[in-house]
């Protein structure tokens, strides 16, 4: 295979790579401009998804399960930033030769620069850890909800719960922050209008509730203590 059939091959498979690459990052669930986050770099991903099981104890102690619900999703993040640029124009430059000598690596070299110039837009510069820190800062402060995108699955209604980071000698150039995020949970409620007790058949079961003031306890009648079960 010739240097262009080896560069075409190479093209072809660059394309599907960013094809299937899944999407990472999160976004405002009320789609507002500017809310879009995305990292350079996810390290790992948690998820964490847990059913509670109800217990209360009955005779003997003996705990019985009568219920049981899921609780929200959590996922916890690590992503990272780094100060460092990267130089891009020799691969623009083996690119460009490639798409002239063949009209159908055009194509791909097409699609390709785009993905470079939307890379060297979003390209880190000076000083970009700390701009991203505080851009995730205003994002935990606003509390707003957002839509979590992970390798796995899409996480909707999600706050983030806490950030935590570190730096060292080592890593005093990057960032590297471990974001959780929350899923809320969210209820609709409504306002029915109850009709006036006069128009009721038992307004004493039907009617809705009144405001009594306080009440004293009273001491309880005499029951048969034998006919209890």
């Amino acid at each position: 295979m010739s240097v262009l059939g080896y560069l075409e091959s190479a093209a072809q498979i660059g394309i599907q790579s960013v094809a299937i690459k899944p999407t990472r990052g999160f976004k405002s669930s009320d789609n507002l401009p500017q809310s879009m986050f995305f990292s350079q770099v996810t390290f790992e991903e948690v998820h964490s998804d847990e059913m509670e099981v109800t217990e209360h104890p009955v005779e003997q102690g003996t705990s019985i399960s009568d219920h049981a619900f899921a609780r929200p999703s959590e996922v916890i993040v690590t992503v990272g930033w780094s100060n460092s640029s990267s130089d891009t124009s020799a691969m623009s430059q083996v690119l460009g030769a490639a798409a002239t000598a063949s009209p159908l690596l055009r194509k791909i070299v097409g699609a390709a620069q785009l993905v470079s110039g939307i890379a060297t837009a979003v390209s880190p510069g000076p000083q970009i850890s700390a701009i991203g820190y505080s851009v995730l800062l205003k994002a935990y402060r606003d509390r707003r909800l957002y839509n979590v995108y992970t390798g796995k699955q899409v996480y909707k209604n999600m706050l983030i719960r806490s950030l935590s980071t570190s730096t060292d000698a080592s890593s005093e150039n990057n960032l590297i922050v471990r974001i959780v995020f929350r899923q809320m949970l969210l209820a609709q409620t409504q306002t029915v209008t109850v009709p006036d007790s006069s128009n009721m058949s038992n307004p004493a079961s039907t009617a809705s509730p009144q405001d009594a003031g306080v009440t004293q306890p009273v001491p309880a009648p005499n029951i048969n203590v034998k006919a209890l079960p």
